[in-house]
């Protein structure tokens, strides 16, 4: 008999078995889909050209001088002179562009006149033009500050040099980058 009730146990062991693992079943189906997304559009010009194709120059007649006092250093438009602080506007329009855009304006080395400095006007050298959709709202202006020291006490030899740069013409290099503003920066 003890060998039966290890059969019968094991019968109904089995049974069980069966019963459980048949009711616990799932319902499984499966889809692939498909989808569009857009990227988000980028435009950034100086004037009417691109960045990228843009040949970036300005000169004399871009050129904003007053002196240092109440004075304005060279009486003639669009010329500079010892004592003169000049700024160079330089518009940016980023309209259409659909993201964020951190411009940033370097200065290139240029041999420039004794007393002369070139800066960026708002004391760093980026700027983020943030997104809106609303025309004319991505539109910002980069401005350049050429200063040209002058004294009646100058040295000679600063002198000398401002009369050597007299009537040439002085090369200022810009390059401007525009990208893309990440949100982690």
């Amino acid at each position: 008999m003890k060998g039966n009730k290890k059969l019968l146990v094991l019968a109904v062991l089995v049974l069980l078995l069966t019963v459980v693992f048949s009711t616990y079943a799932i319902y499984r189906s499966s889809n692939t889909a498909g989808g569009k997304v857009s990227a988000a559009a980028w435009s950034v010009k100086i004037g009417e050209d691109d960045l990228e194709d843009v040949t970036l120059l300005f000169d004399a007649d871009d050129l904003v001088c007053t002196g240092t006092g109440n004075y304005t250093a060279s009486r003639v438009e669009g010329k500079i002179a010892p004592d003169s602080h000049c700024t160079i506007p330089i518009t940016i329009d980023a309209d259409g562009s659909e993201v964020d855009v951190l411009l940033t304006a370097s200065l290139g080395q240029a041999t420039l006149p004794t007393g002369m400095s070139v800066a960026l006007a708002s004391g760093s050298d980026s700027k983020t033009i943030p997104y809106s959709a609303t025309d004319g709202a991505m539109e910002d202006t980069i401005t350049l500050e050429v200063t040209w020291t002058g004294s009646t006490s100058d040295a000679s030899s600063k002198d000398e040099t401002d009369l050597g740069v007299a009537g040439t013409d002085i090369t200022i290099p810009v390059t401007l980058t525009a990208r893309q503003n990440l949100s982690n920066e």
